[in-house]
């Protein structure tokens, strides 16, 4: 796992840097959820809604709703598909995103577009370089994990 000041950025997964999400392969599925950039950024979650199984959502569009003391707003999938799981886990204890934001998975998509879609995104290296930039521009400080 690299670690851009203090941010962690895992190598094994897919970004969509710009909005501050993560995506991997997991069974034929998709797996989606936040960055550790992203849980900083937003502070302490107080709620999380996950959009429910079988609602089929295009690239770019909510797949769920956090809010925390200072932010209220949508995470953006980064790939097309239909929603065949949710993380209870997260909708019940929304601060789990901010403690394992790697760990603590979203929701789980049958993708449509996988192949073309992950194009888009950012792997390994080049994701890490990539969460570099983002994250020196907007001036984003992680705290450091223990």
């Amino acid at each position: 796992m690299a670690t851009v000041l203090n941010c962690r950025v895992p190598e094994d997964r897919y970004y969509w840097v710009d909005k501050h999400v993560w995506a991997r392969e997991f069974g034929g599925l998709v797996e989606v959820g936040i960055t550790d950039a992203a849980q900083t950024l937003a502070g302490k979650f107080l709620v999380c809604r996950i959009k429910k199984p079988g609602r089929e959502l295009k690239k770019g569009g909510s797949g769920a709703t956090l809010e925390s003391g200072k932010w209220v707003g949508a995470v953006s999938t980064p790939v097309s598909g239909v929603i065949k799981e949710v993380n209870p886990e997260a909708e019940k204890t929304p601060i789990l995103l901010n403690q394992d934001p790697y760990g603590t998975w979203l929701f789980r998509l049958e993708p449509t577009q996988w192949d073309l879609e992950k194009s888009d995104l950012l792997i390994g290296a080049t994701a890490v370089q990539a969460y570099k930039a983002k994250i020196e521009a907007d001036g984003i400080a992680c705290q450091e994990k223990t």
